[in-house]
């Protein structure tokens, strides 16, 4: 009855009433203000695209212009079209030719990496030596059987086969040579360029914090992206692989690496080449969700409002509602003699009034019966804070863990559940490997079993997006080390690069020889560690080689600092611990021992 004297009271209606209409307003206002917002972020979005797209061409377009203005003057050199035209062929001919493209590189563009002056019949001049000079060396690159063509051709990002050299990841610029004298095509002029000037075409424009630009051909070859490993590569094998593109041009919204992404393709006007634009959706969004919280700031500023005015308002019709309030407040504190005044006023007043005064007289009834539950619960709480005090006085007994582990473990293989099974078998592992003491030094074999099977868990917590590697050469196995070395510092890594990413990371493990020691690399791609922490971090661990002795024994916390001083009071005070970081690209961690076996 009271509950429903107060939904019907003219205060709450009233103030929920305008409360209703405020968050309908807002409802109204976040539709709007989403779909305006959505509109303008795919408007600013393509116009960024196509923006990006437009200068890419133009600035593509002038770099081979360029290209060509620069090296008209050299094909047209008296040397360069005698070799064409196959009048001679003089060891003196072709290294002045050689001389001039490479001045050609060095001055005008040093992105180009080689430089190849072909004739009609096969004769080849490089501008990288002339012992290399000739087709048959270059059989596997793109431009070697094209046709000798009027219009110049431009060869997708591709690697490299050049004799006795690395590979490059460039793009050919193939330009038909013709003869001074009588305007025939003689030859060609073969140009390799690296894809920096093309992440030059794009200039300073950025999509959101995240978002980039990469250039793919009609073949779905990678002709660029930001990554460098990735030039030159099918696009299905790298990780774009399961990006779906559409083809021509257009926006779309697709789903990829968990979220969704605005996607751009964009057509280039003369390589022939797509410009695709990329971005995570969410990023693009921020404008919109500070709209949100302000419309939903100035909700609950009018909320406030409303809730103050509105019972100023109406605190005339609920004064009789006040005092029957004051009245249960003296009955809260245990006086049962109250009672409301009674008129012959007959409303909803007057009815809560004599609901209010039956209530207190049932109250008074009732209230031995209370009383007595309410010792019969005190004694039960009693026991059972008791129990919970004896429960916690019994001590874990760690074999009573693993055999609770191996029960779990044969359970989980019972019902098929390999995940579960993992998981117990290697904890029961890591625990069992961790209470034994009786050797102090182990196989560097035994730390990586081990930290392996820690980081097995770690996997199976984060499946998707944790990765972790160990490169410790097989050589290294026998060797002799500390217990409990590798695995604290992989801990770390994890608690502090791993899990503040939501598990999105990777660990890796090294090991390599240096000056006769062994030395153990734990490397991660975390956010890093702040310069000043780092320098703190690398002072406790000098005052710790310089005082080894003040650091507690094996008993204590397997951190950095206790890993390093065993190290230190071990094997003295050469080994030992060393933390390199970089900010917002890892951490790496370095472990010096002594090379035994």
């Amino acid at each position: 009855m009271q509950l429903k004297t107060r939904f019907h009271s003219i205060k709450t209606r009233m103030t929920l009433g305008f409360l209703l209409i405020n968050l309908l307003s807002l409802l109204v206002v976040l539709l709007i203000s989403n779909q305006m917002f959505h509109k303008v972020i795919a408007r600013d979005f393509v116009n960024v695209s196509n923006d990006a797209a437009s200068r890419f061409s133009f600035r593509m377009n002038d770099y081979i212009e360029q290209i060509i203005q620069t090296s008209a003057p050299m094909v047209a050199n008296a040397q360069f079209q005698e070799f064409l035209r196959g009048q001679q062929s003089l060891p003196e001919q072709t290294d002045a030719i050689e001389k001039e493209m490479r001045k050609f590189t060095s001055m005008n563009h040093p992105e180009v990496v080689g430089m190849f002056l072909m004739s009609t019949n096969i004769e080849m001049v490089s501008m990288n030596s002339f012992y290399y000079s000739k087709s048959a060396y270059y059989w596997q690159e793109p431009w070697i059987s094209l046709p000798f063509d009027q219009d110049i051709q431009i060869i997708p990002t591709h690697l490299t086969n050049y004799p006795q050299q690395p590979k490059y990841a460039v793009f050919s610029l193939v330009l038909p040579v013709y003869d001074t004298a009588t305007l025939d095509i003689i030859g060609r002029l073969v140009i390799d360029v690296l894809p920096k000037s093309i992440s030059a075409s794009f200039g300073d424009i950025r999509i959101g914090e995240t978002g980039y630009f990469f250039v793919i051909s009609e073949d779905d070859t990678i002709i660029y992206h930001p990554n460098d490993e990735w030039l030159g590569l099918p696009r299905a094998n790298t990780p774009l692989a399961n990006l779906e593109l559409k083809k021509g041009t257009g926006t779309f919204i697709q789903k990829w690496n968990n979220q969704n992404w605005l996607i751009s393709v964009n057509k280039t006007n003369r390589m022939n080449w797509n410009v695709v634009s990329i971005v995570p959706q969410s990023e693009l969004e921020v404008g919109a969700r500070v709209v949100e919280r302000s419309i939903i700031m100035a909700f609950l500023a009018v909320a406030i409002i409303i809730v103050t005015i509105i019972p100023l308002m109406t605190s005339r019709f609920v004064k009789p509602v006040l005092t029957l309030r004051n009245l249960m407040a003296k009955v809260s504190t245990g006086d049962l003699t109250v009672r409301a005044h009674l008129t012959k006023q007959q409303d909803e007043i007057q009815t809560l009034n004599l609901g209010f005064n039956q209530m207190v007289s049932r109250l008074d009834q009732l209230m031995t019966t209370v009383t007595d539950l309410q010792m019969k619960e005190m004694k039960l709480e009693l026991r059972q804070k008791e129990a919970l005090i004896r429960a916690l006085q019994n001590q874990i007994n760690p074999h009573l863990l693993y055999n609770t582990l191996g029960i779990i473990k044969s359970m989980a293989f019972l019902e098929n559940v390999p995940r579960i099974e993992t998981i117990s078998r290697n904890l029961a592992d890591v625990y069992r490997y961790t209470a034994r003491f009786e050797n102090e030094e182990v196989t560097l074999h035994e730390e990586l079993e081990i930290m392996a099977k820690y980081l097995e868990i770690v996997k199976l917590r984060f499946p998707m997006s944790f990765l972790r590697t160990i490169s410790v050469n097989e050589k290294f196995h026998g060797c002799l080390c500390m217990k409990l070395t590798l695995q604290p510092i992989v801990e770390n890594a994890v608690k502090y690069a791993i899990e503040p990413n939501g598990g999105e990371g990777a660990i890796i493990v090294n090991a390599f020889e240096e000056g006769g020691d062994l030395i153990l690399e734990i490397a991660d791609n975390g956010k890093g560690i702040p310069v000043a922490q780092l320098e703190d971090i690398q002072a406790m661990l000098q005052k710790e080689t310089e005082n080894p002795n003040g650091i507690p024994s094996a008993n204590g916390s397997l951190g950095l600092s206790n890993v390093h001083a065993r190290i230190v009071l071990r094997y003295g005070q050469h080994y030992g611990i060393r933390v390199d970081s970089f900010p917002g690209q890892g951490t790496v961690v370095s472990i010096r021992l002594p090379f035994r076996k």
